[in-house]
């Protein structure tokens, strides 16, 4: 059973006792060798593996805010497409979240009753140089969308066991190499699997 974990030095210690090692982090600020090179690891580790699998604790469902849409009746001389319209093929524009690690779907608001067979709908996140500086966007052709979409939760108090075993797990196989010697470095079963998702995520 993974222990109870309240922040992020927690995480870092069941890692360090994945690995044999003996010294334990009071904070990733601490100044302890272990503490630094965990530093340098830890966000990219935990933010990888939030992109490689559909954690539920993770899902974010938010209605989208729109910052561009196409006429209504469509580019008919005189009117042209300019910037200030989605690019063409496209109906509408909107904010990429702060927290977004990955898009999973948009879907439309129901009006009158829920679709119990919902399609996908196509979506594109692309850069839009129109701002300065450029602003990552979503396109989609769904009026009042809502996002769902894997939102960055730093809060390990909140995460699911099988996450923070996985965390530790991939954070233990990175930290091994440089903290532990051969003499005593034992990586737990599982560890192959966790750092496949962890390098998924890290290219997503």
């Amino acid at each position: 059973m993974t222990a109870s974990v309240q922040n992020p030095a927690d995480v870092v210690n069941l890692a360090l006792r994945r690995i044999g090692y003996r010294l334990r982090v009071g904070s990733l600020y601490d100044g302890s060798d272990a503490a630094k090179k965990a530093l340098d690891i830890y966000g990219q580790t935990r933010d990888a593996l939030l992109r490689a699998g559909d954690w539920g604790f993770a899902e974010r469902n938010l209605p989208m805010t729109l910052l561009k849409s196409a006429p209504p009746g469509g580019y008919t001389p005189p009117l042209t497409w300019t910037s200030a319209y989605p690019p063409l093929g496209w109906l509408f524009e909107y904010t990429y979240p702060d927290d977004c690690l990955r898009v999973r779907a948009v879907k439309g608001t129901s009006i009158f009753t829920p679709n119990f067979d919902p399609q996908p709908n196509v979506f594109s996140e692309e850069n839009d140089n129109s701002y300065s500086p450029a602003r990552k966007v979503i396109l989609c052709n769904v009026p009042a969308a809502i996002l769902v979409y894997t939102g960055q939760v730093t809060d390990p108090a909140t995460w699911e066991a099988d996450f923070v075993e996985a965390l530790a797990a991939g954070l233990a196989r990175r930290l091994a190499a440089s903290l532990a010697s051969a003499d005593f470095v034992k990586l737990e079963g599982g560890d192959e699997q966790t750092e496949a998702m962890i390098a998924a995520g890290e290219q997503g």
